[in-house]
């Protein structure tokens, strides 16, 4: 039976959600679903039996299995795929190739210093670590990472930093800065990080820009500063999520005149600068904005540098907003771990950072690298933009192909990857994938990529 018993659990289970499977609507029989799924019995079975007892169908005696009609089952469409990624990425099987997840796989994590780290504190700090901590965040954490940004040319002092717990509660912040103005008017690429979306979905109208290969087309992009009062604009401006790419000089000084032109702020997420593998680190986009003229709110996570539980994001807020942030912070969540605040403190101190981050980059480059040599051969994958670091490739289907049908036929083949349709603002449908590099050995990444291939040429 193995793990083919919970994918088909998902696959129904998904289109329940939907609403692909209505309310009432009678399943396939076991004996349908052998033959449909070319599954044993048993495995279907198993599968019919789950979705019973999570009460997603019920059973009646003599007449089949149905859906089970149930109110909170709706959910919005747009966010089902971005709950099944998130369970893609994280839920690793047996012998499936891992192209979803958009963190570092667990092997990585620097649990030895982690476990280091943390009886060095328990025993300087004792119990108090575990009480509230100031909201804005440790001063002595924010001394050392005003220190640390200065390598990327941002200079503030420890007062202009806040720590919270992530990229989104960052954004939740940030949403809460601009709440005066009622229904805040925004900006994001076109495809984006579909978090983010989530995030901003029901606060803003959201307007969208063509991401080309450079950054934003400008011309595009001016066009609805004419038109509309922007609020912000949220951008990856170094390896953006999905695509890889990093905008140019240009366009980020362009960028920056605008945003005083036009009077908008820039939200600036910098997850993935740390994982450059062509050239040198990238400057953030931060790094150009000038004193007294602030207009870049600029976020950095240590959930995909270090590990996702380390739980700790730093804001650099405008002088102006920085205020409202902090009481907006109080009012989210009124503290962040200080055992991990102070265990970052030292990983920075005491260079276990840079020594982890290089050890990371070096082998995520060979993946890459991998990866880059593989799609060349491949005649029905596209790789569209040549990153220069990150996590992921972002590629585009040369068959005429539904990308839906197509993602479950790969992972009913242990392949996982994530739908391209996702990272689009309305859900378009497109021929696009995202292939994350992460989690994959050098031959799991080159077979993973040859069978995505070859299963493109199966009918």
């Amino acid at each position: 039976m193995g793990i083919e018993y919970k994918k088909l659990y998902e696959i129904i289970k998904t289109e329940i959600l939907s609403g692909k499977l209505k309310d009432g609507q009678k399943l396939p029989s076991i004996r349908k679903c052998v033959f449909k799924y070319k599954l044993s019995m048993a495995t279907v079975f198993h599968s019919y039996e789950l979705l019973e007892k999570n009460g997603y169908i019920e059973k009646v005696a003599g007449k089949g299995c149905f859906v089970k009609s149930k109110k909170d089952f709706s959910l919005e469409k747009r966010t089902i795929p971005m709950i099944n990624a998130f369970k893609d990425g994280q839920v690793l099987e047996k012998n499936e190739i891992n192209f979803s997840s958009g963190t570092l796989p667990s092997k990585y994590f620097p649990i030895r210093f982690y476990k280091k780290l943390s009886e060095k504190i328990l025993n300087i700090y004792g119990a108090s670590i575990f009480e509230y901590q100031q909201v804005q965040g440790v001063k002595s954490l924010r001394e050392t990472l005003a220190e640390s940004l200065e390598e990327d040319d941002i200079f503030v002092t420890e007062n202009e930093i806040l720590i919270n717990s992530g990229t989104q509660q960052s954004l939740e912040i940030v949403l809460k800065l601009f709440s005066k103005n009622g229904k805040k008017n925004i900006i994001i690429s076109e495809p984006t990080y579909p978090n983010a979306m989530n995030v901003f979905n029901d606060n803003c109208k959201i307007n969208t820009v063509k991401l080309e290969k450079d950054g934003w087309n400008m011309e595009e992009f001016e066009n609805i500063l004419k038109s509309e009062k922007i609020d912000f604009i949220y951008e990856v401006f170094n390896f953006h999520n999905p695509t890889g790419v990093s905008w140019s000089k240009e366009k980020r000084e362009k960028l920056l005149k605008l945003s005083k032109l036009y009077d908008f702020y820039i939200v600036e997420d910098d997850t993935f600068s740390d994982y450059f593998y062509t050239s040198s680190k990238p400057l953030p986009l931060k790094s150009m904005d000038k004193i007294d003229e602030e207009r870049v709110i600029y976020i950095r996570t240590y959930s995909k540098t270090i590990m996702p539980g380390m739980g700790i994001a730093l804001m650099v807020i405008p002088p102006i907003l920085l205020e409202k942030g902090i009481l907006t912070k109080y009012g989210i969540d009124t503290t962040t771990s200080g055992l991990n605040q102070r265990i970052l403190e030292y990983y920075i101190k005491e260079d276990y950072y840079k020594i982890h981050i290089k050890k990371v980059r070096r082998i995520l480059k060979l993946k890459y690298l991998k990866g880059l040599s593989t799609l060349k051969e491949c005649k029905n994958l596209k790789l569209l933009y040549i990153p220069e670091g990150g996590f992921f490739f972002w590629i585009e289907i040369l068959k005429e192909i539904e990308v839906d049908d197509f993602q479950k036929r790969a992972i009913e083949k242990g392949i996982s990857f994530l739908n391209g349709n996702m990272f689009f603002y309305n859900n378009q449908k497109t021929k696009y994938i995202r292939l994350s590099f992460t989690n994959g050995n050098l031959k799991e990444i080159e077979d993973g990529i040859k069978k995505i291939d070859l299963l493109l040429d199966e009918k």
